[in-house]
């Protein structure tokens, strides 16, 4: 390529449709990285991928894009690989733009944009969630819990260890008096416990869990709300159950995860692994790995369902992944997540997107990127997030 062609947008929009149709050469990916890399001063990682997820979306993304290259002289590339089973695809973005914009390669182990400081100022008080919880003792006190923190309880013969964003608990021996304890997640919280029994048990935003020091009877009981993802220690003699709302969920030695928010339609018990039996309305349901058991809160009986398990328990692994999801559903667990309050304008049917981004992404830049359909449009007041039907 000649010289006087450096900063020729022509000439770089041709290596871009290369790259989207995927026959550019290594040769001409590396001028096309340092074509946009002239004048930027450093990378920032990005810790999470996106991808607009319905077929319907992908013309009126490439129309928006080309609109911007001849509006502003900007360029900007997007290829999309439809997610396959498991979400095992590969999703690769490339958007290059003028002064002052980002360079985003998604892959799924590689992430790099160049910085931008065009996020507005209403989102800064934005942040993502972390680690932290409220412990509430038998005795009403309470201890903040957060990533950093690093104390000893004792109850009874019970020891008690905060250790940065997890808690455990180890029983001494058998007590005549069993105190009952509380652990809760705020909105932008999470936090993990290790049960008396060493059940691991992970909270997401908005969550609880009520437990006794010590399981000394026939059962191991314990009161959740919200979500919360466990891994039972299997003991046959004294089965592990969970109560969340108006189900009961019996277990042996399992992981499941069970989403009960007061703000969804229904309970939610989904199995990973070993065996759990939900008990609901009279009626009594064996479920296999891969399972998933609704109770509607309408009243209508339990039905079984094959979930993604990955999407499921996303949360755990620190990611959002939605599949084919409405923006309604979402922004639900953004609001969350980030602690915002979404407002709706416009008709949010078929506004459907799948896709996965980090939990510890920026609030902006998942709003950006689901902004890339063109199908819907945010602005951030303070914590309130208006969504706006296009």
């Amino acid at each position: 390529m000649p010289e006087d062609q450096s900063f020729d947008t022509a000439y770089y929009e041709a290596l871009a449709n290369k790259w989207l149709e995927g026959t550019i050469t290594p040769r001409e990916k590396e001028l096309l990285e340092q074509w946009y890399r002239q004048g930027q001063e450093e990378d920032v990682e990005v810790p999470a991928s996106f991808v607009a997820g319905e077929a319907a979306h992908r013309e009126r993304m490439l129309a928006g894009i080309r609109r911007k290259i001849a509006s502003t002289g900007a360029l900007e590339v997007v290829q999309k690989k439809r997610f396959l089973r498991g979400w095992q695809a590969a999703a690769v973005i490339l958007i290059l733009v003028s002064a002052g914009a980002y360079l985003l390669f998604v892959t799924p182990s590689s992430h790099k944009l160049l910085p931008t400081d065009n996020t507005p100022p209403s989102s800064a008080a934005v942040v993502p969630g972390s680690s932290k919880a409220v412990l509430t003792l038998a005795n009403g006190a309470t201890v903040m819990l957060d990533s950093t923190g690093s104390q000893v309880i004792q109850q009874g013969s019970t020891t008690v260890q905060q250790t940065g964003g997890r808690l455990t608990y180890a029983a001494g021996g058998t007590e005549a008096a069993v105190h009952m304890n509380t652990l809760r997640t705020p909105r932008g919280g999470q936090f993990r416990i290790t049960l008396p029994d060493g059940t691991n048990a992970w909270l997401n935003a908005a969550s609880s869990i009520t437990f006794p020091t010590a399981f000394n009877g026939k059962e191991r009981q314990v009161t959740v709300s919200g979500e919360v993802y466990f891994e039972v220690t299997g003991n046959a003699a004294q089965p592990f159950i969970v109560k969340a709302g108006a189900v009961d969920i019996t277990v042996l030695g399992t992981r499941f995860n069970v989403m009960a928010y007061e703000e969804e339609p229904a309970i939610r018990s989904t199995l990973l692994k070993g065996s759990i039996r939900v008990n609901a309305q009279g009626s009594s349901l064996q479920l296999r790995p891969g399972e998933q058991a609704d109770l509607p809160k309408s009243g209508a009986g339990i039905t079984i369902s094959r979930p993604d398990l990955e999407q499921v328990v996303a949360w755990k692994d620190g990611v959002f992944r939605f599949k084919d999801e409405n923006i309604v559903a979402i922004m639900q667990q953004l609001a969350r997540w980030y602690d915002i309050e979404p407002v709706f304008e416009g008709n949010m049917a078929g506004k459907d997107f799948s896709g996965t981004i980090s939990r510890g992404s920026a609030i902006r830049e998942v709003l950006n990127m689901l902004e890339l359909t063109e199908d819907i449009h945010f602005k951030i007041e303070g914590r309130k997030v208006i969504v706006s039907a296009l």
